[in-house]
């Protein structure tokens, strides 16, 4: 019997979600945990975590790493309202196997655990659309940049600070400091944020 566990601060839509898991051959739902931290006070091993983004006191994306770090061979899914590209992409990146919009739930359960069962990551189409739209963005934009200043990019999108880039790349602080100068100027942005959003919609 594979134990399923949902995060998820809507405790009525929890309860729901646990009844309809329920109802699949094979697969238990006995745990609901209202935020991250709960469950961290708490933890317990399953084989899938259906996880929501946002939520108190810890976000969704927060838990991921950590969640994987005490459980490596689980899965976790994303079941959230938020479907921008740079949320998705960062759950991904961060080892979400697979996410779903939360409306769609309720019509997608039974597939999302038939995909996981055979070894697949479940996306709604919604959500699958944007994944390869992402994918097939041409790269002109930063294809501007030499192979440093993309470096530096990567480090920033990876969450880095300047000295850890730096260290990354084994190059100076004001290396850094220059080539985020330049990056800026080339993609005409002037702040982190906007260097996230530009490349959630072009990597």
């Amino acid at each position: 019997m594979k134990q399923i566990i949902i995060i998820e601060d809507d405790i009525h839509l929890a309860k729901l979600m646990q009844e309809n898991i329920n109802t699949i051959e094979n697969l238990q739902c006995q745990h609901i945990f209202t935020n991250p931290i709960e469950f961290f006070n708490n933890p317990i091993e399953a084989s899938v975590y259906l996880l929501d983004i946002v939520m108190p006191e810890m976000n969704g994306l927060d838990a991921i790493e950590k969640i994987l770090k005490l459980f490596p061979e689980s899965i976790i899914i994303m079941n959230t309202i938020k479907d921008d590209s740079e949320t998705i992409f960062k759950a991904l990146q961060l080892g979400a196997s697979g996410y779903i919009d939360k409306q769609s739930f309720e019509h997608n359960f039974k597939d999302v655990f038939a995909c996981v069962e055979n070894g697949g990551a479940f996306m709604t189409p919604k959500i699958a659309r944007m994944v390869i739209t992402h994918i097939n963005q041409p790269r002109s934009i930063t294809e501007k940049l030499t192979k440093r200043e993309r470096d530096i990019v990567d480090g920033i999108v990876d969450g880095l600070s300047y000295k850890l880039i730096a260290d990354r790349f084994d190059i100076s602080l004001d290396t850094v400091r220059m080539n985020v100068k330049k990056v800026y100027r080339k993609l005409r942005i002037n702040s982190k944020s906007e260097l996230f959003k530009m490349m959630g919609t072009i990597r």
